[in-house]
């Protein structure tokens, strides 16, 4: 049936299917919510451009800024802990980005120097959301000192960009004593109302709490914290067990669901609970396993679960050709981005190599609609900004600009990439200016680099990996499917709580199909099969976990459907051709 719904798809006109792309890419979406964040971003950006204009040293002020503003970048971890990795690694790999550009600078392996790190930073940006903020920055820094050169040591340039980065994330951690485990006591409380959710109405969506589960996994598994760390292993036996029980349609005494209410609004209000937990009879009742369980998830052990960790960089990363190829894609859009700037003779050449450090990160998204998004919100604040700098004329009044741009920065961010992109493009407008470069006659080479950098990643991520996301999906439902299948024997050991469950698998799948859906429209058709397969891998999963934890054991059915799946994921290991695809 999906593949005739495919077929029907791709005999529509394809003037009709792009338009919609297009209005789908750049629509808008949540409010701009005015956060903490943003007036710390209002503050980082604009306090050191003032301090620099009061006392005649604007250039050092801009790029002490500019080090702020990649600070800004990285602040999306809620978590104290999770912070310190997410902001403060990627400052660390910037500084040692703009030391490697400075040192090469004028030597015969400059021109290679970009591309290399490019590499580094392509495979880095494929070990999750913490490594691709680090590859932007590692980046985005070693471009800056070269656009931004100052007078004095080497050291000068990125000492000042590691002063503004680090004033951000003092500021982002300053709350860390007084509020302590509040993000993650709100992200368990969220779990434990999932869980109360599937057993008080089995046909409640549970696909929010295998989302909930996941992120907890993951900012345990990053962020190091303790307390997710002691509840992490009975939260993921919990969430199985109402999943199973979910997908039989089995009801569960409401009393228990009434307890894991009560518990979670505990855990966000940080107060104990005095209610006592239901008594199921007989104790090897379906419902006292359940009770057990959640009990298990509440008020785990005291000792912390130490399996909190990835495995190491290099075994992640040499074992894995695909993510080489991901670092090949921007080394190459990197070195056709530089070379065309180059030969055009553009003013600000490395703006063209920065917006190719903001597009090609197709971990977040599908890299052809960010170029849209990019070249749209360039666009957007081409005239805007040179509307501003006629109005606000040299002095303070550029200044009052830059500071309603940064604020807006991360208020954009669930907005759309293209209106952050325009506060964006807004921010370096105003730093040009007031560094000492007249920014009016650098509207049209902005534009001109911004196509240049989108045009180099859109051509180098179509050469290289255009189907990675689906062999990542495909190695996915593979995992899911064998966890939820294979029965633990007497010599099993034991999965660490870190490592993805079946159920956290498919979450991270039905992601990569996210990302799939918004992919252009000529690959509209690898989306409809991905979902296929994702239901298939979902109902394999669903019929296992409740042969094993509900009734008896799995079917021949679910063998079947765990062979078709094994099969597909073997075609992500290289062991079948790529024609299956």
């Amino acid at each position: 049936m999906w593949r005739m719904a495919t077929l029907r798809h791709e005999l529509r006109p394809p003037g009709p299917l792009l338009l919609s792309w297009v209005r789908q890419t750049c629509a808008p979406g949540r409010v701009p919510a005015v956060t903490p964040a943003a007036w710390r971003s209002l503050a980082a950006i604009t306090g050191p451009v003032g301090a620099g204009m009061l006392i005649g040293r604007p250039a050092e002020g801009v790029m002490v800024a500019l080090g702020a503003l990649s600070a800004v970048l990285t602040e999306t971890a809620t978590g104290y802990r999770h912070r310190v990795l997410a902001m403060g690694a990627p400052q660390l790999l910037g500084l040692a980005g703009a030391f490697a550009t400075l040192a090469a600078k004028g030597g015969p392996f400059a021109p290679c120097v970009l591309p290399a790190l490019g590499v580094l930073a392509g495979a880095l940006a494929c070990l999750g959301a913490e490594g691709s903020l680090a590859a932007m920055i590692l980046l985005m820094d070693a471009e800056v000192v070269l656009d931004l050169p100052l007078p004095g040591p080497l050291w000068h340039g990125p000492a000042l960009l590691l002063l503004g980065g680090g004033s951000v994330l003092a500021a982002a951690l300053a709350g860390g004593p007084f509020y302590r485990d509040r993000p993650e006591r709100a992200l368990l409380a969220r779990c434990l109302t999932g869980c109360a959710d599937a057993l008080r109405e089995p046909t409640a969506d549970r696909r929010t709490l295998h989302d909930a589960v996941e992120r907890v996994r993951h900012t345990a598994a990053v962020g190091g914290s303790p307390l997710l760390g002691r509840h992490l292993p009975g939260l993921q036996a919990l969430s199985e067990l109402v999943s199973a029980a979910a997908s039989r349609g089995v009801r569960v005494n409401g009393a228990v669901a009434d307890r894991l209410y009560a518990e979670a609004a505990a855990l966000t209000g940080g107060r104990p609970t005095r209610l006592p937990w239901p008594k199921p009879q007989p104790p090897w009742s379906f419902d006292a396993r359940v009770v057990r369980a959640a009990r298990a998830a509440v008020a785990p052990a005291t000792a912390r679960n130490r399996t909190a960790r990835q495995s190491p960089f290099g075994q992640r990363v040499l074992a894995d050709p695909l993510v080489w190829l991901c670092g090949l894609r921007v080394g190459l859009a990197l070195l056709l981005a530089g070379a065309a700037a180059a030969y055009w003779h553009l003013p600000h050449p490395y703006w063209a190599v920065l917006n190719v450090t903001f597009v090609c990160r197709p971990e977040v998204g599908p890299v052809t609609g960010r170029a849209l998004q990019r070249f749209a919100g360039t666009a957007l604040a081409a005239p805007a900004g040179g509307a501003a700098l006629v109005w606000a004329g040299p002095g303070w009044g550029l200044v009052a600009v830059l500071a309603v741009a940064a604020g807006l920065i991360p208020a954009l961010a669930g907005t759309g990439y293209a209106y952050q992109t325009a506060a964006l493009a807004t921010v370096v407008l105003m730093v040009t200016q007031l560094a000492g470069d007249p920014a009016l006659a650098l509207l049209l080479p902005l534009l001109a680099n911004c196509a240049i950098g989108c045009l180099a990643s859109v051509l180098a991520c179509e050469l290289f990996g255009a189907r990675h996301r689906h062999l990542v999906l495909a190695r996915r439902l593979a995992a899911a499917v064998e966890q939820a299948t294979t029965a633990p024997g007497p010599n099993h050991l034991a999965r660490p709580a870190t490592v993805p469950g079946p159920l956290q698998q498919i979450a991270l799948a039905r992601h990569e199909l996210e990302l799939i859906r918004r992919e252009p429209p000529w690959r509209r058709g690898a989306a409809a099969r991905s979902a296929a397969r994702i239901a298939e891998a979902e109902r394999t999963v669903d019929a296992a976990l409740a042969a094993r934890l509900v009734g008896p054991a799995p079917s021949t059915a679910v063998g079947e459907h765990r062979t078709r799946v094994d099969a597909r994921g073997r075609v992500s290991r290289g062991r079948i051709g790529a024609s299956s695809h």
